[in-house]
């Protein structure tokens, strides 16, 4: 058997466990892979994050990282591994490292706003308000229908004091959905502060309708899973 063909068989094996949720033997799989002499760069940083998504279900987060780590060694231009990173060091309450991996993702790939919006987070997390706005805008430059940064815009212009910016994006936020109960009581804090009393409670009232509404299909849900 070549090794290529070997290499093909071990691919299709581990991706098999994945999808099963034969986690540990997945792992096995992939190292195989990787201990295969006829392994290049490409299929290593490609088992080397596939290894370090699977410690990661495991609960495992040291060897996660060291995966994630030997993936970028194998390929320093994988922005996914940087992502991966960037999404465990946020686990772990590390933004000011969540910032530098997100960084290092985001100069390989600038054209996802997830990422942007994920470091727009991190700055707000660490209090820097204007960082994390201009983080968010991006995200929206990349895509003016990101309805978590321009939530998390709105917050942060709300932190900040900017009332017609923070009004024009927790509007915005309840224009594209109109069940996101968070968008509208932030607003409704924004409009009581702007003495807009009137608008204020109807805002409130409407945040408290739907989050008593998505309570009651959470708990449907639930009961729905007892009795089957």
């Amino acid at each position: 058997m070549s090794g290529a063909t070997e290499l093909s068989d071990l691919m299709v094996l581990a991706y098999t466990h994945q999808k099963k949720g034969e986690l540990s033997k997945a792992i096995q799989a992939w190292n195989g892979l990787l201990n295969h002499q006829a392994a290049d760069k490409a299929l290593k940083a490609n088992a080397h994050l596939s290894l370090g998504n699977l410690h990661q279900l495991q609960g495992n987060s040291d060897l996660a990282m060291e995966s994630m780590s030997n993936a970028i060694k194998s390929n320093p231009n994988s922005s996914e591994a940087y992502f991966c990173l960037a999404s465990m060091a946020q686990e772990k309450e590390d933004f000011d490292l969540a910032i530098t991996y997100l960084e290092s993702a985001l100069a390989l790939n600038d054209k996802d706003c997830g990422a942007f919006n994920n470091l727009g987070n991190c700055y707000d997390r660490l209090e820097k308000t204007e960082q994390a706005i201009e983080a968010y805008s991006q995200a929206v430059a990349l895509d003016e229908t990101y309805i978590a940064a321009i939530y998390n815009r709105g917050n942060a212009f709300l932190k900040l004091g900017k009332e017609a910016l923070a009004y024009q994006d927790l509007s915005k936020s309840i224009n594209l959905d109109t069940n996101f109960y968070q968008a509208y009581y932030n607003r409704a804090t924004l409009l009581k502060r702007m003495g807009k009393i009137k608008q204020a409670n109807a805002d409130f009232s409407k945040a408290k309708s739907l989050a008593k509404k998505e309570l009651e299909g959470f708990q449907e849900v639930k009961k729905d899973k007892h009795t089957h």
